[in-house]
């Protein structure tokens, strides 16, 4: 039987990535913008990811709860054409 996906599992690592997070202060003033535009785009990353990765979860589901339903679905076919 597939394992359902756990919307709070997601919602959770959301929460995870949009906490302030520490950032060393380099020297340079233009080095720390730089910074700063890497880590937004790292954490724009990081969602892109999270979110393909739920989408991936659900059609897995959804694939192996279709797999489970066809074979149900071909057995009962078996008893009632065999009988």
């Amino acid at each position: 039987m597939p394992v359902n996906f756990d919307p709070d599992e997601f919602d959770s690592a959301l929460r995870q990535l949009s906490q302030p997070r520490t950032v060393r202060t380099p020297p340079q003033a233009s080095t720390t913008a730089q910074n700063a535009d890497d880590w937004h785009q790292s954490e724009a990353f990081q969602v892109r990811i999270i979110t393909a990765r739920t989408k991936l979860k659900l059609m897995r589901d959804r694939s192996d709860a279709l797999r489970d339903s066809l074979q149900r679905f071909r057995t009962r076919q078996e008893r009632v054409n065999g009988a």
